[in-house]
């Protein structure tokens, strides 16, 4: 049996593929009262990670960081429980995308984030990893309109529009991602959110207008970055990602539409994260059941390099006891 490894250790053992002593595990979830002040969501974020002992952090910082600096409206949450809303929106017509310029990393949204991530790494120092959600470019886009529908509408009505508004989203993510490196992260967490779904989109589609534009954001934070890939939503492009050099590959695999964890690996050959569903599991069952499919995933995937995580960001309303009996499931099930 391999000897207790320290959090660092075991996420590269389980890159490298030996002497891994058990699974990694992370879970993450938004602080929405303390997510528009930059120094209550550092003390949550923190406080998050020592109440849990992560193998690695993913911050959640506020969406609408992404695209507030374009415009966007904003109606904050009232209780922490409910989700923050877009009120207001700065494109309703394709001509509307000749509007979205870069943006330089001075930009307020932009360096309240680069100061949490500071502060989050002050007191998390190396070599525990800590990565930082960035969202694609198509993604910010999707939040500028009012409706899914109506990018979908003007990416095949007046393709070369939105493409402009893209390279800009892009170029200012590309600029963003090295600070955010400089501030203390080891790598980002970028996040397709619904725009690599056949839901919405045809792969042609995903491949000029996702792909394209996630390409230079995730080369800004470097070849020695720890980048994890978060394929969200039903029936996902998976394998459309699969040049991506990922640490860490995230989707939601309990999902019937979606790969299963070990045919995700065998489409990816990279690691593979998740097996949880944030939505089904965490939200219905009693820490007892979680216990036991938490055994179950570990035991039937030992032979593939996987870490134990939710298929997306954890509903605010999950019971703290319900973490508890994942992670002590999995702190136990040594080699």
């Amino acid at each position: 049996m391999p000897e207790k490894l320290n959090h660092h250790e075991r996420l590269q053992a389980l890159i490298e593929g030996v002497g891994l002593d058990r699974p990694p595990v992370a879970m993450w979830r938004h602080f929405h009262l303390e997510e528009n002040d930059r120094d209550r969501i550092v003390e949550a974020t923190v406080g998050w990670q020592k109440r849990f002992d992560w193998d690695f952090l993913k911050i959640s910082p506020k969406a609408s960081y992404h695209y507030e600096p374009w415009g966007v409206k904003m109606k904050h949450s009232p209780d922490g429980i409910a989700t923050p809303k877009r009120i207001g929106w700065p494109i309703a017509e394709p001509d509307d995308w000749s509007r979205i310029m870069p943006l330089p990393v001075s930009h307020p949204e932009f360096q309240d984030q680069l100061y949490a991530i500071s502060r989050i790494r002050r007191a998390l120092p190396r070599p525990f990893r800590i990565v930082m959600t960035v969202f694609n470019p198509l993604s910010v886009a999707g939040d500028m309109v009012p409706k899914d529908q109506m990018l979908i509408d003007h990416l095949r009505q007046a393709p070369d529009k939105v493409e402009e508004a893209l390279n800009a989203i892009a170029a200012t993510l590309a600029a963003l991602v090295p600070e955010m490196r400089d501030a203390g992260c080891d790598g980002i967490f970028l996040a397709t959110t619904q725009w690599a779904s056949a839901d919405r989109l045809t792969v042609a589609e995903v491949r000029r207008f996702g792909l394209t534009h996630d390409r230079p954001v995730w080369a800004a934070a470097g070849d020695d970055a720890f980048n994890i890939l978060h394929v969200c939503s039903t029936n996902c492009y998976l394998a459309e990602y699969r040049e991506f050099p990922a640490a860490l590959v995230n989707w939601d695999a309990t999902d019937p539409t979606n790969p299963w964890l070990r045919d995700g690996y065998e489409i990816l050959k990279r690691p593979v994260l998740g097996g949880i569903g944030h939505f089904t599991d965490l939200v219905n069952d009693p820490p007892a059941l979680l216990r036991e499919k938490t055994r179950r995933l570990i035991d039937a995937n030992r032979d593939i390099p996987f870490a134990v995580g939710p298929g997306c960001t954890i509903p605010v309303t999950v019971a703290y006891e319900k973490l508890d009996a994942i992670r002590s499931t999995v702190e136990a099930a040594r080699q």
